[in-house]
Formats: structure tokens, sequence, C-alpha cells
């Protein structure tokens, strides 16, 4: 019972849950660390799909709503495709398919948010520049990248520039995240920020999005990911910034 709380994560969220399910993950939430944690990290992510259903403000594009209703129809079907691994995966992975539900639709809110809060920013002056960052590979300080991240009123926007990462082999993928105190492989303390590939010349000047205190995570990194479908960060770190 416990378990299959934690899939009426994103209903809660979302203000969706019936009355007696609502109540019954509020007593699950007393009890659940993860849960807490994540409901305080996606805090900020409903009010970005309430802003998307509301009139355009004056200046942004005419189309921005339907778009935004799109990427949150994109971002549940490939939640869905994300919960069907294949089956000689399957029996490893009974604790990520029981806590499934609510990892993928973080992973869609995170993508949706992401869409929307980089469209309105492009159509804005931007806010106060929060963080200036520098990240070098591990163990090579010549293989570098600069970041800035500037603060919205509706989320963080993170501007990433390099001009030296290796293209990646066909359905692998770069992925750029904020750390926190304490991360490591089995317990980690990260909010990813978005995923992207470098130009034909090795080039990668991107603009991505996400909800999250950089105060409270205070590190970059990038890692090179295999684009299996898991959220997780599973791969080889390749550039990392100093707190």
């Amino acid at each position: 019972m416990a378990e299959d709380a934690h899939l009426d994560l994103g209903g809660y969220l979302l203000g969706r849950l019936e009355t007696a399910e609502r109540v019954a993950f509020e007593q699950h939430r007393a009890a659940c660390v993860s849960c807490r944690e994540e409901l305080r990290e996606l805090g900020g992510l409903p009010p970005l799909l309430e802003t998307a259903l509301a009139p355009e403000p004056e200046g942004l594009p005419t189309d921005l709503r339907g778009r935004t209703l799109a990427a949150v129809e994109r971002a549940a079907t490939e939640s869905d495709r994300v919960l069907k691994p294949r089956p000689e995966r399957e029996a490893g992975r009974r604790w990520w398919l029981r806590r499934g539900g609510a990892l993928a639709l973080t992973a869609g809110l995170a993508a949706v948010g992401a869409f929307f809060v980089g469209r309105v920013y492009e159509s804005r002056d931007p806010g106060p520049v929060e963080v200036r960052a520098a990240l070098s590979a591990p163990g090579d300080p010549a293989v570098g990248a600069s970041a800035r991240v500037v603060k919205t009123g509706i989320g963080r926007v993170i501007e990433f520039r390099s001009e030296q990462l290796p293209i990646l082999p066909k359905g692998e993928f770069y992925e750029l995240w904020f750390v926190g105190p304490g991360d490591t492989l089995s317990e980690p303390n990260r909010i990813s920020a978005g995923t992207f590939h470098p130009d034909d010349d090795g080039r990668s000047h991107v603009t991505l999005a996400a909800a999250v205190d950089p105060a409270k995570y205070p590190v970059l990194s990038v890692t090179s990911e295999p684009g299996d479908g898991d959220p997780r960060r599973t791969g080889a770190e390749v550039l990392r910034s100093e707190p």
C-alpha cells in the first residue's frame, strides 16, 4: 500500500486526486521523505501549466498556449513509453517500476516546464544572473564549458556553452544537472536541466530551463547518458563545476 501511494504523487501535485485519495496520500507523505522531497522540487511546475492555459500575455507568441499543451501531451506519451521496459530487464527493475509513475511524471512535468520557461524567456528581457560557472573535465582542465543561470519570474534559465564536447553515438545524449550535497549514484541528489547534442563541429550552445534553487544545488554537472529511457543519472560525468 505504501509503495502504491507513490503513484499518486503526480495527481496530488496537480490537484487531481479524489478526497479519499488525497487524504491517503497526505498520510503517506507524512512518513515518506522521498515523496516530500519530490514535491518540494516540483512545487514550481504547476503554476507554469496554469500560466500556459491562461490567455497569452502581451508580447508572447500567439501560438504559445497550443504548443505548451502539445508539450504536455508529448510528455505524457513519453512517460508511458518509459514505463514499458524490455522483458529481459523486468525482473531486475521491480523497484523502479513501483515508483515509475511518479518518476515518469517528474520527467514529463520537467520537460513541460522547461519548454514553457524557455519560450517565455525568449520573449522577455533576461532577469538577474544568479550563477556564472566554469565547468571542466575531471582530470583535464583544458576541456571545459561555461554556464550562466538567470532567474526569471517562472523559473531558472541556463545558458550553456561548450566548444569541445565529442559527438556521441546515435541514441546517446549529454545531460546537464544541478547537483546538491551528498550526491552519489546510489543516493542521488540532483535535478536535471535538460539534454542536448553538440552540432557537427562539436559546439554546444543551448538554452535550458529548470525548476531549481541553485543555492541548494550549487554544482553544475554534465554527463553522457545512454538513452535507455531511465531518467536517473547512469552515465559518466564529463564536465563539472566547483561549488
